[in-house]
């Protein structure tokens, strides 16, 4: 009986653990991003700017996370979104290129999916981008969930395994933020 109840009891803290972790918004980083002019960029990252581009062609913002300042700029070629993320020196921390859904390979999509589900269950896609960071390619899966901390929410995966890195709550300064 003894034994019954010890192996109860640990079932019991385990699940306990389990539902605490998967709370939203309760082991999420948040990071915030407002749209920028160029004029709000700092002079490092105006020099290293994409060239060949009208000023129109670009969107900037500034993001906030972990008490990092980054800058992202984006901008469109050959019917493809991009975007570039610099640090304030105007080093290259990442690039990012928008995609569908659909060109994640259905193996890959369907971990992705099901991960999405166990902790934001009708969660909504409004955006994919491939992420190439450190010499890795990564997922970044932006969606909206009423029970998110911040309402959006960023999920990045491994591409080739599709396991789940980080989730990173979205605080926008306007909504014209999301690009």
């Amino acid at each position: 009986m003894c034994r019954i109840t010890i192996v109860v009891i640990a079932a019991c803290l385990i699940l306990l653990n389990a539902c605490a972790s998967t709370e939203q918004g309760t082991y999420h980083k948040t990071e915030v991003e407002e749209v920028v002019r160029k004029k709000d960029l700092p002079p490092e990252v105006l020099m290293v700017l994409p060239k060949g581009y009208e000023e129109r062609e670009f969107t900037y913002k500034r993001k906030l996370k972990d008490g990092m300042t980054s800058y992202d700029v984006y901008y469109e070629k050959g019917g493809n979104q991009f975007s570039i993320n610099y640090d304030a020196e105007g080093k290259v921390l990442a690039e990012e290129k928008r995609i569908k859904l659909s060109a994640i390979p259905h193996n890959i999509r369907v971990k992705i999916e099901k991960i999405l589900s166990v902790h934001y269950p009708n969660y909504k896609v409004l955006m994919v981008e491939e992420l190439y960071k450190k010499n890795e390619m990564l997922l970044k899966i932006f969606f909206s969930h009423p029970e998110a901390k911040t309402g959006l929410v960023e999920a990045i995966f491994e591409s080739e395994t599709g396991m789940l890195r980080e989730f990173i709550n979205i605080k926008m300064k306007s909504i014209t933020t999301f690009n």
